[in-house]
């Protein structure tokens, strides 16, 4: 069984790698899957063996809260955040401005002493000049008290993830703050002891080692940081509130009487008939009973131009009216609606795992007990063999401040929040980009894979071609043209077949009036005959005694073309011949181009005859033709190209591609396909435009090469900071950090990686 799971309390990778590894431990958990962007968690697990409340007991025992995840409307999500934002922005301004009169208090003294204003030399050793450091330093002890009051959550959350042996962020942070404010309260104490013997140079000496100020600016800059980085995280996953915006709060449903009432979408049902006036959003899935709509999709499809739909056309929820007025009729709500699945997907992409992921989510279990043990060494070091009195150098008085300062910048600079954010954040931004283009991913892993994909194969019908089949060309042996087209249409006009479609297609088109004719035969396979006329293949025309043979070479030639070809016959004798075919979409040629320009290999893959499937193939420029395979044949296939070392994507629509899109490395739906095929799909075409297919893979080639970025970053950041924090540049050029500017580099540290992030909202498809 799977359950979803609200997880409070995790600040970064290290809190999110704890919860997994927890959860994992127990007996019954097949697997769990952490998301720390919406902190959440997936666990798939036997309920024989455990159940929820176990579950949720662990995670608490780990210094986190659980609890079976409560469906909410985006709505409300997105109003409990904001609301959040603002409650975290009240205590980050108050913050500021107690650090801004610390930060004053603490460098006033050193700026009117560069200045010659105080303390003069004569006063460095008064009694004056010492009470005066006393009380500087006193005011900084009580500005720090409230800073810590108000951000307090990193002290109670830090500390305890600390006692329980699974140290995040927030230890690191509690840790750095309270080293800091504990050895200011020493040196303050050792102040007022030294002041109450009369020693005031002393007292003077240590008012130059008190970093109080670095207790409370750790916590600050931090949490500007967390504030900053979680706005940018909002933009970054933006796309899924954007989808819900689309879909109006009310909606004009009919009554009963015929009048109107305004009514919440959200009381809407099946059957339910609405009215969409211009200008308007669409509330709900549905189909159009009376009028026409021009359609802008564009937020839902990626089709940027408005789209004309007429009676029994559907429409989609969230789409805009552009013009016109219709009678909608209600054909899905809630969850079942094309936003609500889109959503579902998005979500669903977003809380997946890229292998690149669960790397850093390994490294991050060990990163935070790391980074303390090197604090810890990094403090002895110091203390013991580090710059101080005995050789006269340095910026301190002592070993001991230069120890405390270096073992707390470890602690500070080091930023396990980079890699936790690296890989999902881009993966959210990406999936929530091509869902703006009507591209949606189902998983992080699928995202990664179609960028490795080197070979990919195109079903024919549905997929590059319209599966609409018409009248492409026509010889007319004897009559009129129009009279030919009129009895061939005369004759389909009672049969539901594609062929007759076509042919009466043909008609309207050309404006010929189509008539049912009476005496009626349909015979299966064959075709449809009348009383002295009569409209098939060859077979059926040769049954009948009609003689074809001197229309051989237009038969072969259109039959070469990959046409079907139909004979239509009167009185015996035949009149004329309709070569009929499927026509390809308009944008598959540019497809295959793209895909050509991304380097990737293309193959058409289909159970038509040969000759169709090569007219098809060349027209579109791809060389590699597999046809007259059968549906249990096209898996082989795709299992071969793999078995050669390729990365095989396969699009299709059918019934018949789904066990192919399941063998494929990634397997692509059209999203006007069947169910079937899209259910087994790792990625869906919503405005079934192969087009989308090379823009799915340009997304993917972006968004891999963001989490390669981000993680570079993140581990090259770690790998150069926690030196310098050290103390490594000290002995050159006595280049160190103090924790203020290491908190300010670690808040910077993940900004960065959320910014490089939402570059990919800058992502468009190619313009055709």
């Amino acid at each position: 069984m799977k359950k979803k799971f609200n997880v409070d309390g995790m600040m970064c990778a290290s809190c999110q790698a704890t919860v997994e590894r927890t959860v994992n431990k127990l007996e019954g958990v097949n697997f769990v899957n952490v998301s720390l962007l919406s902190k959440s968690m997936i666990v798939d697990f036997e309920e024989s063996k455990i159940d929820s409340k176990r579950i949720c007991a662990a995670v608490n025992s780990a210094g986190y809260s659980a609890e079976l995840y409560v469906n909410q409307s985006i709505k409300e999500i997105e109003a409990k955040k904001k609301k959040d934002i603002k409650e975290r922005l009240t205590r980050l301004i108050a913050s500021i401005v107690l650090l801004v009169l610390l930060m004053s208090v603490s460098m006033g003294g050193m700026w009117l002493h560069d200045a010659k204003i105080f303390p003069t030399e004569a006063q460095m050793g008064t009694n004056m000049g010492a009470l005066i450091m006393l009380v500087e330093v006193a005011a900084q002890i009580l500005l720090v008290i409230p800073i810590i009051a108000i951000n307090f959550h990193f002290f109670t959350s830090g500390y305890k993830a600390l006692f329980k042996a699974h140290p995040n962020m927030e230890s690191l942070v509690a840790l750095g703050s309270t080293v800091a404010l504990g050895y200011g309260l020493y040196i303050f104490g050792v102040m007022i002891v030294s002041y109450a013997g009369g020693d005031y140079h002393s007292v003077m000496q240590n008012s130059m080692n008190v970093y109080i100020e670095g207790s409370g600016s750790v916590i600050v800059f931090v949490s500007l940081g967390k504030f900053l980085e979680n706005r940018a995280t909002s933009k970054a996953i933006s796309s899924i509130a954007n989808l819900v915006s689309l879909v109006p709060d009310t909606a004009s449903l009919r009554k009963e009487d015929g009048t109107f009432i305004d009514v919440s979408t959200d009381e809407l049902q099946i059957g339910d008939v609405i009215e969409v006036k211009p200008g308007e959003a669409i509330p709900s899935d549905g189909f159009i009973l009376e009028g026409y709509l021009n359609v802008d999709e564009s937020l839902i499809t990626g089709e940027s131009l408005p789209v004309y739909k007429t009676s029994e056309a559907k429409v989609i929820g969230g789409s805009i009216n552009k013009d016109g007025y219709a009678l909608v009729k209600v054909a899905a709500v809630g969850k079942d609606s094309t936003i609500s699945k889109i959503i579902d997907l998005v979500q669903e992409a977003s809380d997946s795992k890229a292998p690149l992921a669960r790397l850093a989510d390994r490294i991050s279990l060990f990163f935070v007990p790391t980074v303390i043990s090197i604090s810890v060494i990094v403090f002895l070091c110091w203390a013991l063999f580090g710059f101080g009195d005995s050789l006269g150098v340095g910026f301190y008085a002592s070993r001991m401040p230069n120890a405390f300062r270096m073992g707390i910048s470890v602690l500070v600079v080091s930023c396990p929040c980079a890699l936790g954010l690296a890989t999902p954040l881009a993966i959210m931004a990406g999936t929530g980009k091509g869902a703006e283009n009507g591209i949606l991913i189902k998983s992080a892993q699928a995202f990664e894979t179609l960028n490795k994909v080197d070979t990919v194969v195109f079903d024919k019908t549905g997929t590059l071609t319209k599966a609409e089949m018409k009248v492409q060309q026509y010889k007319i042996y004897s009559g009129k043209e129009k009279s030919a087209i009129a009895l061939a249409s005369s004759l389909e006009s009672c049969s539901e077949h594609p062929l007759a479609k076509a042919i009466i297609s043909k008609a309207n088109e050309m404006g010929v009036k189509v008539s049912k004719i009476k005496d009626f035969v349909y015979d299966p396979g064959l075709g449809v005959k009348g009383k002295d006329s009569a409209i098939g293949n060859r077979e059926y025309m040769e049954s009948l005694g009609v003689d074809v043979s001197f229309a051989n070479n237009d038969y072969l030639s259109f039959s070469f073309i990959g046409m079907t070809v139909l004979y239509l016959a009167k009185g015996g004798n035949l009149i004329a011949m309709f070569a009929v075919g499927d026509t390809e979409k308009e944008t598959s040629k540019d497809a295959i181009s793209d895909l050509f320009a991304q380097n990737k290999r293309v193959v058409l893959l289909t159970g038509d005859n040969k000759e169709a499937a090569s007219h098809v193939g060349e027209s579109l420029g791809i060389k590699e033709i597999i046809s007259q395979v059968k549906p249990s044949e096209k898996k082989d296939v795709i299992e071969s190209l793999q078995k050669e070392g390729h990365k095989v994507a396969y699009v299709g629509d059918g019934v018949n591609d789904a066990p192919s899109l399941i063998q494929a490395d990634v397997g692509i739906a059209i999203g006007a396909g069947s169910d079937v095929a899209i259910d087994s799909a790792d990625i869906v075409l919503v405005h079934s435009d192969p087009t989308d297919v090379a823009t799915a893979m340009r997304l993917s080639k972006k968004v891999s090469k963001n989490i390669k970025e981000n993680l570079i970053w993140a581990f090259f950041y770690n790998l150069i900071l926690i030196p310098i924090a050290a103390g490594a540049l000290f002995p050159l050029k006595e280049i160190a950090l103090t924790p203020t500017f290491a908190s300010i580099a670690m808040s910077l540290s993940s900004i960065t990686v959320v910014l490089n992030a939402l570059r990919l909202r800058l992502f468009h498809k190619k313009l055709k």
